[in-house]
């Protein structure tokens, strides 16, 4: 039987093989990252294939940062380095060796991945109850990221723990599956300036990024929806952001609006899947306000989800609604589109719109 994965690959082949002659979309590479390794070899092989995008890397990230305070910049990321849990450490260490970078650089390319992404996700549910979860990943200022980003099917014993969508550099997850249990996606939630929100987290050493936070969850043995929505709604962050999960069963979608601190709200799919609300579209503004008339995504995907129709949801009309404009926008680095309760279907298209 033809897998569901290869199914929708060949649709989006099919759909747009005009428009990929002028790259629009494509797979990004996978690549497989050894868990039994110590932590400070894991990323080596695979940073070492994008090293020559290294430098620009590291020059966007400094044209972000006042000259003035570059030296302030690096050592607040070495002092955020020794509060971090294992085995974030140890990889960025590798990261920096491979990419051969500083390791300030390394850690500062990890905090602005996680706290300057603009996206769009949507969680929804079909009449059955299946649950599909896909994401546009959008990134005003990093050109350079269609260039370096990839899936990394993070493995043990030669067996595929869990999945997620990296940059080069990246250790954390802003896109992350556990096959049979959840997926999860980051969206930004624009709160404080970013370096303050770097400094506030050194009063709060409890505090981390939000994207070790989705890997630990991700990486976590028996988690399940329930507890993966509690544990992201709980845990300090350095940061606020949106979290938006998928399960396996019916009505296990959520968009958990954080603060630092705890959970501002937690919205859910409807637990009867003929009720609404069917599916949840979250931007980079709370659910409960308007977005602005200058950046309104979310009604356009809402419009073209209540078009799609809940009887004729599938991952092929999922990646049709994220590719509605301005939903999909200049900004756009990847669609992913995955389900946890079927593994294989995960995938990452880079887009040029």
């Amino acid at each position: 039987m033809v897998s569901a994965r290869v199914m929708l690959v060949g649709f989006i082949a099919v759909c747009f093989a005009i428009k990929r002659i002028t790259g629009e979309p494509f797979q990004v590479s996978s690549y497989n990252i050894d868990l039994d390794l110590p932590p400070d070899q894991r990323w080596l092989n695979v940073t070492q294939k994008y090293a020559k995008y290294a430098a620009q890397m590291v020059a966007d990230i400094r044209s972000k940062i006042s000259p003035l305070i570059i030296p302030l910049a690096e050592k607040l990321a070495l002092y955020l380095h020794e509060h971090f849990p294992a085995p974030y450490p140890g990889e960025l260490a590798s990261v920096s060796h491979g990419l051969n970078i500083s390791l300030a650089d390394a850690i500062l390319l990890n905090i602005f991945y996680d706290l300057s992404a603009f996206c769009t996700s949507i969680v929804a549910q079909d009449t059955k109850g299946n649950i599909f979860h896909g994401r546009n990943l959008d990134y005003g200022i990093f050109k350079i990221l269609r260039n370096i980003s990839f899936i990394s099917n993070f493995q043990s014993k030669g067996k595929t723990v869990y999945t997620g969508v990296t940059f080069a550099g990246q250790v954390g997850l802003l896109t992350a599956q556990r096959p049979n249990a959840i997926t999860v996606s980051l969206d930004e939630r624009d709160r404080c300036c970013l370096w303050l929100n770097i400094f506030e987290a050194i009063f709060n050493k409890k505090a981390m990024p939000i994207t070790f936070l989705i890997r630990d969850v991700v990486s976590s043995k028996e988690i399940e929806f329930d507890h993966a929505v509690k544990m992201l709604s709980q845990v300090p962050l350095m940061a606020a952001g949106y979290l938006i999960v998928g399960g396996t069963t019916v009505g296990q979608g959520a968009v958990i609006t954080r603060n630092r601190e705890n959970a501002a709200d937690i919205w859910y799919l409807s637990k009867d899947a003929s009720k609404s609300p069917w599916f949840l579209v979250e931007t980079n503004y709370d659910h409960w306000t308007t977005p602005p008339p200058s950046d309104d995504r979310r009604h356009p995907a809402e419009k073209a989800l209540t078009k799609v129709t809940q009887q004729k949801l599938t991952a092929e009309t999922l990646f049709n609604v994220l590719s509605v404009h301005p939903v999909l926008n200049n900004r756009t680095v990847y669609t992913t589109i995955m389900q946890a309760k079927n593994p294989d279907l995960f995938n990452t298209w880079i887009r040029w719109p």
